[in-house]
C-alpha cells in the first residue's frame, strides 16, 4: 500500500467523494443540473490533473459503481468515513429533497466504506434534523 502525504491523501479522498457524489447524482435516474453545477464548481475549485478531470466528466456520463470506486480508495479514519457520508447526503440535498434511491445508494456505500449501521443511522438522524430545523427557519424569517 503506497504512503501518501496528508495533502496526496486529502486530495485522493476528494476525488473518490466527487465520483460517489455523482454516483448519488445518479441514484434516482439522472444528475440534475444542480448537481452537476455543485460537481463542476467543486472540480473547478481545485487542481485536478487533466486526466481526473476526464475521469470525472466520463463518470457524469457513464456513473461508475460505488464498489469500482471504493477499490481504489485510500485508507480513511472513522472520522474520514463519516465526512465522506455527510458530502452525499449534502449532494443529495441539493435539490431540497431527498429521494428513497439517493438515501440507499448513500446507505449502500457508507457499507461499503466500512461505516456501522449505528453510525450511518446517527448521521442519517443528523441530516434529518437538519432538513426540519432548515424548514422551521424559513418558518420563522418568512420565506
Amino acid at each position: 500500500m503506497p504512503v501518501y502525504t496528508k495533502i496526496e491523501k486529502d486530495k485522493h479522498i476528494l476525488f473518490a467523494s466527487i465520483r460517489l457524489m455523482i454516483c448519488v447524482g445518479h441514484a434516482d435516474g439522472y444528475i440534475g443540473n444542480k448537481e452537476m453545477d455543485r460537481i463542476h464548481e467543486i472540480v473547478n475549485s481545485e487542481h485536478f490533473t487533466l486526466k481526473e478531470r476526464q475521469i470525472l466528466m466520463d463518470d457524469m456520463d457513464y456513473p461508475k459503481r460505488p464498489e469500482v470506486i471504493v477499490e481504489d480508495l485510500v485508507a480513511m479514519t472513522q472520522a474520514e468515513k463519516l465526512v465522506m457520508m455527510r458530502k452525499l447526503y449534502h449532494m443529495a440535498l441539493i435539490d431540497r429533497k431527498l429521494s428513497p434511491s439517493e438515501t440507499k445508494e448513500i446507505a449502500r456505500i457508507a457499507c461499503l466504506i466500512g461505516i456501522s449501521e449505528e453510525k450511518q443511522h446517527q448521521v442519517e438522524e443528523w441530516i434529518r434534523e437538519g432538513i426540519v430545523w432548515r424548514e422551521r427557519w424559513k418558518d420563522i424569517v418568512g420565506e
